[in-house]
């Protein structure tokens, strides 16, 4: 029994050594998530909300913060834009350049291109919104983690969808997740914190 548990120590300082290689700054952050591997994400060909082609190739050179969401949801989605619009501002323009915040419409049957684009600049112009069809749509949303569902309603339907937001990094790789609050709440505070750090990798 001994013996058992000292193997079970060695594996867990085992795994804790490999966790620090990949992520030698977890410590210093506060409120992420950090993969233990970046993970490359699979190729895919979304639109942008001025109707340009956005794929892997927009996610090189930059680090990004992903939402899933849609323009008609009445109240995660604007209230999670609009702490984001915050934490743009806590950062200033000359760390906003290393960096782009993506809102991903899960509703492309309602979330036009038009609409999108009046949309997203309401929260920061240089926000990026981008949607697709469900089978190219659906790959990118699984690729990161996040899944969503078309939910019947009385006279309509609404969008069920992760309300996690995601890090990808300049390599165009899935990096960790931002955890929230216990009343599901951004802290622009510290998410803003967290990302001066990254940004210093």
């Amino acid at each position: 029994m001994k013996i058992i548990s000292i193997l079970l120590l060695v594996c867990l300082l085992a795994a804790g050594i490999v966790y620090k290689i990949y992520s030698p700054s977890q410590d210093h952050l506060i409120t992420t998530l950090v993969y233990p591997k970046a993970k490359t994400l699979p190729d895919f060909k979304l639109t942008d909300h001025l109707g340009k082609p956005f794929s892997n190739e927009q996610f090189q050179g930059k680090w990004s913060v992903v939402f899933f969401g849609f323009t008609y949801c009445p109240d995660v989605c604007p209230t999670t834009m609009a702490s984001l619009s915050q934490v743009a501002e806590a950062l200033g323009e000359e760390k906003l350049k290393q960096l782009q915040f993506v809102f991903v419409s899960v509703d492309p049957e309602r979330d036009t291109i038009e609409r999108l684009a009046k949309y997203i600049p309401f929260y920061h112009e240089d926000f990026i919104a981008i949607t697709g069809d469900d089978k190219d749509l659906l790959p990118f949303a699984l690729s990161l983690g996040a899944v969503y569902m078309k939910v019947p309603t009385d006279d309509s339907y609404t969008m069920s969808h992760s309300g996690r937001l995601f890090i990808i990094n300049p390599k165009g790789q899935r990096f960790g997740i931002f955890s929230k609050s216990d009343t599901g709440a951004i802290d622009v505070e510290s998410v803003a914190q967290d990302l001066g750090t990254i940004l210093g990798y």
